[in-house]
């Protein structure tokens, strides 16, 4: 009895050991000023460190001196280089110490564009966002329903999105539906290239689709990575198979893609976000067959993780089906959504 009694006293002491070792890493601020916490990521200029007194605190890049942890980080530079390692204390202005296996290299924060920890749980590697739009206009009685909703799961050089995008629109006489379920991973290369596996479904009533269902794969390269913005390119090929609406015609497509995406990330209070996606789908086996797609999203933090969302999409095909009355489907969407 009395050795149970000491086993559990001192697996309660490691215990409270282990949750406190997990909380001392050091943030040295410019004003002279120390936080102790769990550092839990450090990206788009922003570092979260999770504290007993404040819980999880935002602390911008520019008002950070330097730092110092013990565990093991994955550093990623805005050059494309890879880092993993520890965190040392520097005596100079606006840097950390990366203590590799090997070497002990002194980086600038402004050149760090990413600081996660390498030994976290499933569920730590997650970050999603959810986004809500209803709006109905009496006089003309159209009603409107719009969802947005993806996760991403990152590892030390996979990351795998999923993404679900409605919107629904009824004018009392039909209904409008243009939805897209996809699911990509992405390899993460040395210095800033990236090769990604596409697979998506989509539907769009306006455009006479029924469904399309393509897989492909491309290569891509980050033009620009800082603390506040990304910019890249992907270039690759998708096949895919089309069934129409009104025709119940059913066809196989060789698509190339061409991809540019641009997102731009205001740190301070109010945060906004800002990403704008153009895709280009030039057909192979279809001669003169170009489809585009435009979506441009702004989200302003309202309180604390809570965005309203203003989102503008256009989807276009000038070779649409017989059936069809449109080349085009556009609109405007306003949402509330929050981030995880």
């Amino acid at each position: 009895m009395q050795r149970k009694l000491l086993f559990y006293l001192a697996l309660i002491c490691l215990t409270t050991l282990t949750v406190r070792a997990q909380k001392n890493d050091t943030i040295y601020l410019r004003n002279g000023d120390r936080i102790t916490g769990e550092l839990k990521k450090f990206e788009y200029g922003l570092l979260d460190l999770s504290t007993d007194a404040m819980k999880t605190v935002s602390i911008e890049f520019d008002k950070i001196n330097t730092m110092h942890s013990s565990k093991f980080f994955e550093i990623r530079m805005k050059s494309g280089e890879k880092f993993f390692g520890h965190l040392q204390k520097s005596d100079v202005l606006s840097t950390v110490n990366v203590i590799t296996v090997t070497d002990t290299l002194p980086k600038r924060l402004l050149d760090i564009i990413l600081i996660v920890p390498i030994k976290r749980t499933f569920f730590q590697k997650i970050d999603g966002s959810l986004d809500l739009g209803l709006s109905y206009t009496k006089a003309s009685d159209v009603f409107q329903y719009s969802l947005n909703f993806n996760l991403t799961h990152r590892t030390n050089f996979y990351s795998t999105r999923f993404e679900l995008e409605s919107i629904l629109t009824d004018d009392g006489e039909k209904q409008s539906n243009n939805s897209t379920l996809g699911l990509d991973v992405t390899h993460y290369l040395p210095n800033k290239w990236f090769t990604s596996i596409i697979a998506q479904g989509q539907q769009n009533t306006e455009l006479n689709l029924d469904y399309r269902l393509q897989a492909g794969y491309g290569v891509g390269y980050d033009i620009a990575r800082t603390n506040v913005i990304r910019f890249y390119a992907l270039g690759g090929l998708l096949v895919n198979q089309e069934h129409t609406i009104d025709i119940d015609d059913t066809s196989q497509n060789i698509e190339a893609l061409l991809k540019l995406k641009l997102k731009w990330f205001k740190y301070r209070h109010p945060k906004i976000d800002v990403s704008s996606n153009f895709n280009t789908y030039t057909s192979i086996t279809s001669f003169g067959r170009v489809r585009l797609e435009y979506n441009l999203s702004s989200k302003f933090e309202i309180v604390k993780d809570l965005f309203l969302n203003l989102q503008l999409y256009d989807y276009y095909d000038n070779e649409t089906s017989d059936g069809s009355k449109a080349n085009n489907d556009w609109g405007i969407i306003t949402s509330i959504g929050f981030t995880f």
